[in-house]
């Protein structure tokens, strides 16, 4: 008789602790979509990001080549 009370006690222990994984995921996942969301939001801002950069290095590689300033040599 123990030995029955003892497993339905272990598994009545199991699935109070698979609820809460359960719960724990699905809020995990729930935060994962939105930093997806976000990420794919923000995909046109990256390119024009890289663009900018590459713009104010080639403006900068001009301006050290042709004006003379004096740090660059």
């Amino acid at each position: 008789m123990t030995d029955d009370t003892d497993t339905r006690d272990r598994v009545i222990r199991l699935e109070t602790k698979l609820e809460a994984v359960t719960a724990q995921l699905a809020d995990m996942q729930k935060k994962v979509n939105c930093m997806y969301e976000l990420l794919m939001q923000a995909r046109g801002v990256r390119w024009m990001i890289i663009g900018m950069a590459a713009f104010a290095g080639f403006c900068a590689s001009f301006a050290a080549k042709y004006l003379h300033l004096p740090f660059a040599k």
